[in-house]
């Protein structure tokens, strides 16, 4: 079944064509005969109106039927009452016309009526090996091939993305909107009710179209989830699909069945399917629009746009989109080497910062600009530059907007002309120019994460001077550590050992049962990473096997830490991090190895009490595993709330410290017992 004459007919039957402005039949007639400047597509496609109440429509001779129409059909376009829809697709298909699109409404987003009467167009497109797009669509429309099949306003610009849509009236907004932006597309599909052709099939044939580069889907609904995966995952490898799904919430499905007649899948199922196959999801509209600006000119591929320099005028929105940056699950700043920052301080004032964000300061002119970008859009491991534009007194907004266009085709340039009025004549610039330019720094930055698709960060590597020195913290060494937390009565479980002959009597004191051993070294900060850690340790035999294990492959080792293995209890990390502008900040969490990757914390910035301690740990998302858990006893939450509250007290009093991790802290309803510990001076 070849869909594409859906874009590239030579001939299309209007059924429903008619000279009355107010009405569908007469917008499709239209669109069909308005050509874009210099196309000779619409000039060489033969337009055959079809309607039993008029001789002729816009110039051209009626016929009463497709039956009637001496040549042959490439697509058909049905705007009629739904009621004679069947009728209508019958006669196509005894006229051989392979493919249809079906505008009328009136099918299953009404009701049962509505779906038999879809059902059996359904059954007459199958009988005739009619590929059929619709009911209750807009239309299709095909840009470079001057296309406009559906009753849209007009045809978008010609571009390189392709837009599926259960919605007609997102399609239409996008269109309006694109010209707004200077954003193309390649082709534009409105699936309607998907009564045969579906999402999946029009995906499918943007797989292998030379014409579109990424792919955008507004779904409300899925037909065949697997097939849909399927296809989706092999798309991927190939061109970006960036999707936004409607019907998320309890409100939303609603909405979704009495708009399509279906009812959507679970939301948070859909998110992980696409998420599988490659593609990437968007929460909202604006997301999904601003996903566009950035896909239109730049085109994604298997190596996304990461590593990023932020150029501005101004400082405030420079640190605004450092900070998204920093915040974001993909994207990092540029370190600029040293050559580079040397070559801008011999371009820029002294007062400019230098660094990333480079701010040109505010009485810049637009070569200020220029100069900062011959040196920066040769910079090392960069992806893209972010250009933000203020309006000061001296700004040339439209001159800057020309620098950037000097450099959009060396690396990807983001513009962000922050203001109104006084910023018009740059951003017009830009994009009449095919350079999108945005409102603000999250818009951009937003974008990329999402295309990024939760990439790792890709750090550039740190360029350092020869007689660079690493200044971290050190690691206080654990007996110091130990004697410190037991001044406020917090306590580590088990036994420090420093020669190996102590062992046995070790062993016996802890008593009967299973052991965890722990090699204590400030070379291995993370023990469990850092092989230091050994579990389950039944006797004195093992213990001694593991005791010369560590010693040969553990550096600087200080001691060992023998612990009764606590048999059950629950995971929490409490922590202390010295704040530049609050001080210390305490942290309460759910803990164990896991602690970085759940990220499930709460923060309090001490001194604080008891109370206010409770508060905090109610505070985390995950606060019901540490209540009434299947059937387990809530934990100790005093216990827990002491421990929080003498760790806000230790920090207060000992200022050289910048960070303690008591993780994990075993939770039972009796007990808050502290497996591990560090600190950090």
């Amino acid at each position: 079944m070849s869909l594409e004459n859906f874009f590239n007919p030579k001939s299309i039957a209007v059924i429903g064509a008619t000279s009355d402005k107010n009405k569908v039949g007469y917008a499709f007639m239209s669109n069909l005969l308005q050509k874009n400047s210099g196309s000779e597509n619409v000039a060489n496609r033969k337009i055959y109106p079809v309607t039993l109440n008029e001789e002729s429509v816009l110039g051209l001779p009626v016929f009463n039927s497709v039956l009637d129409i001496p040549d042959e059909i490439d697509l058909a376009i049905i705007a009629v009452r739904a009621q004679i829809v069947p009728k209508i697709l019958t006669d196509c298909g005894q006229k051989n016309i392979k493919n249809v699109i079906v505008i009328s409404s009136g099918f299953k987003e009404t009701g049962f009526e509505g779906a038999e009467l879809e059902s059996q167009i359904g059954e007459i497109a199958k009988k005739y090996n009619i590929a059929l797009l619709g009911p209750n669509c807009l239309g299709v429309i095909s840009a470079k091939d001057d296309l406009n099949a559906s009753f849209a306003g007009r045809k978008p610009l010609p571009g390189k993305i392709a837009f599926l849509s259960q919605s007609g009236a997102l399609g239409t907004a996008l269109v309006d909107w694109s010209f707004q932006e200077g954003v193309g597309f390649s082709k534009i599909v409105s699936l309607g009710n998907e009564a045969q052709l579906t999402e999946t099939d029009f995906l499918e044939y943007l797989e292998n179209d030379s014409d579109t580069s990424a792919i955008l889907m507004y779904l409300e609904t899925l037909n065949d989830g697997p097939r849909f995966m399927e296809v989706l995952s092999r798309v991927t490898t190939k061109k970006p699909v960036v999707i936004i799904k409607a019907g998320m919430g309890t409100h939303g499905n609603l909405a979704a069945l009495s708009h399509t007649g279906a009812l959507a899948p679970q939301s948070d199922v859909f998110i992980a399917a696409c998420k599988q196959a490659g593609a990437v999801t968007v929460s909202s509209v604006r997301g999904f629009f601003n996903v566009v600006k950035v896909l239109s000119q730049t085109t994604q591929t298997a190596t996304p746009i990461q590593r990023v320099i932020v150029l501005t005028n101004g400082g405030g929105p420079s640190v605004i989109a450092a900070d998204l940056i920093d915040r974001s699950k993909s994207l990092s700043l540029v370190t600029l080497s040293n050559d580079t920052k040397e070559a801008l301080r011999e371009v820029l004032p002294p007062m400019a910062a230098i660094g990333n964000p480079i701010d040109v300061m505010g009485d810049a002119l637009a070569d200020r600009y220029e100069k900062s970008l011959q040196i920066l859009s040769e910079a090392e491991d960069t992806d893209a530059i972010l250009v933000i534009l203020t309006p000061q007194m001296m700004t040339e907004t439209k001159k800057t907007a020309d620098v950037l266009l000097k450099f959009k085709d060396k690396i990807n340039i983001f513009p962000v002309f922050i203001g109104g009025e006084f910023m018009e004549d740059g951003r017009k610039e830009l994009i009449k120019s095919g350079l999108s330019c945005f409102d603000f720094p999250r818009d951009v930055v937003e974008s990329l994460d999402y295309l990024a698709k939760n990439a790792p960060k890709n750090k550039s590597p740190l360029h350092r001077s020869k007689d660079f020195k690493r200044q971290d913290g050190e690691m206080m060494d654990f007996v110091c550590m130990k004697n410190l937390l037991s001044e406020y009565d917090i306590f580590i479980s088990g036994k420090f050992l420093t020669k190996k002959e102590d062992l046995e009597n070790t062993l016996q004191e802890l008593g009967e049962g299973s052991y965890a051993m722990k090699a204590i070294s400030k070379q291995a900060v993370h023990k469990t990473e850092s092989g230091a850690v050994r579990l389950n340790i039944a006797n004195l035999e093992e213990a001694n096997r593991v005791w010369e294990e560590f010693w040969t492959t553990i550096p600087a080792v200080e001691g060992v830490l023998i612990q009764k293995m606590e048999k059950k209890g629950r995971e929490v990390i409490i922590g202390m991090k010295k704040d530049n502008t609050f001080g210390s900040a305490i942290i309460f969490g759910l803990g164990g190895i896991f602690t970085e990757a759940i990220k499930d914390t709460t923060i309090r910035v001490a001194p604080f009490g008891k109370e206010e301690a409770l508060k905090m740990m109610k505070d985390i998302k995950g606060i019901k595993i540490l209540q009434d858990f299947r059937g387990e006893p809530p934990v100790n939450f005093e216990m827990l709330s002491q421990i929080i509250v003498n760790l806000s007290r230790l920090a207060l009093e000992h200022p050289e410290i910048k960070e303690i991790d008591l993780n994990p802290v075993m939770a039972t309803e009796n007990s808050a017992t502290i497996i591990d510990a560090r600190v950090m001076i």
